[in-house]
């Protein structure tokens, strides 16, 4: 009875040993996820390196929302300035017209005083004529000195036809001058017109210099907003590439130095004899570069943003379907490599192009 609980002890102690020797990948790091829940880093202070990537980060959004609203800005100027040089075109053409109006007007007053003058000159004469009594008989002594009466006829004919064409000279001269005073009053009006419309445009040009300011202002605003978006963008790539630099060399030291231990990596004991599991040791080395993610399979792979695996970048973690979905995590090196905490090596580089990784890599792909 002894014997055969001897021989029985004796082959679970092989078997456990075979396990342990031979679980390589296929037994991977996380299967007791309630070990890794009671064990936690200390809380990780944000580095300098990481407070200046969040801040950069908020300041992008920042300059494209003023970027937005100074584009808006520039687009409602520019609209005006064209209304207004249309605006400016128009009365430009209306002071034109009117100029040429005044012109008519005024050629028009010149012939009518012309006129006027020259029939004043005959009216006068006229009147000289009849008054002159020395040198010319007034009507009634014409009409007197007639010798017969065929000559008092044609004398009184005389007589009327002077009388007529002088009352025809009056009229006239009295239509010519409500003329006169009309179009002089049509062209006073056209004088205040065209002053009205020049003060018009000079206001007009005053707001359109004013606005042609304002639009270079806002162009050189969105210049300098776009320089400092760029700046940004820049230092957050160098930022970047400080961190992920960081990340993932940080194990470069553990490689053949460590070993993997189920909850490994979140205490300073472990870090120091290098014991991690794949999770503690990713949190580890993002913590190196002063960036705090969490600490288990399951909640990791909701930190930061989901990416696809055609635009994976070194520094991006990758899961693996191992004893569960998304059981194992590893961080993304580049030429379909990765580094982590393997089962069967401690901390290592393995290739996920072919293999037992390649069949358990489904696709996630997460960005811290």
């Amino acid at each position: 009875m002894i014997n055969k609980a001897l021989i029985l002890l004796n082959l679970l102690i092989i078997l456990a040993a075979a396990g342990n020797e031979f679980s390589i990948q296929k037994v991977q790091a996380e299967s007791f996820s309630n070990i890794e829940n009671t064990k936690e880093l200390p809380q990780v202070a944000p580095s300098p390196i990481q407070t200046n990537r969040l801040t950069a980060n908020n300041e992008i959004p920042n300059i494209e929302g003023n970027s937005f609203s100074v584009n808006d800005q520039l687009k409602r100027v520019s609209e005006a300035i064209q209304e207004n040089n249309q605006a400016i075109v128009k009365v430009d053409m209306e002071i034109t017209a009117a100029k040429a109006d005044i012109e008519n007007l005024e050629n028009e007053i010149r012939i009518i005083k012309e006129n006027m003058a020259k029939r004043n000159e005959v009216l006068k004469e006229r009147a000289l004529s009849y008054q002159q009594s020395d040198k010319h008989a007034d009507y009634l002594e014409v009409l007197l000195g007639a010798t017969s009466l065929s000559d008092l006829v044609d004398r009184v004919s005389a007589l009327a036809a002077i009388a007529e064409a002088d009352r025809d000279l009056l009229e006239q001269q009295e239509i010519q001058q409500k003329e006169y005073e009309s179009k002089k009053v049509l062209l006073e009006n056209k004088l205040v017109e065209i002053n009205s419309m020049k003060n018009k445009i000079e206001t007009l040009q005053a707001h359109l210099n004013k606005q042609q300011e304002q639009y270079k202002t806002l162009q050189n605003q969105l210049e300098l907003e776009a320089q400092k978006k760029e700046t940004a963008q820049t230092y957050i790539n160098e930022l970047e590439k400080d961190y992920i630099s960081t990340v993932i060399n940080a194990g470069n030291k553990y490689i053949g130095n460590s070993v993997y231990v189920f909850g490994g990596g979140r205490n300073a004991n472990d870090i120091a004899r290098g014991r991690f599991d794949c999770s503690g040791f990713v949190q580890w080395a993002f913590s190196e570069a002063g960036i705090k993610i969490s600490s288990t399979t399951s909640t990791i792979k909701n930190d930061g943003r989901q990416v696809s695996p055609q635009e994976m970048q070194p520094g991006d973690l990758v899961f693996f379907d191992t004893y569960k979905r998304d059981g194992h995590v590893g961080i993304y090196l580049g030429d379909g490599k990765f580094i982590g905490s393997q089962s069967s090596t401690g901390v290592a580089i393995a290739d996920m192009t072919n293999g037992y990784w390649k069949n358990a890599f489904k696709g996630r792909v997460v960005r811290i």
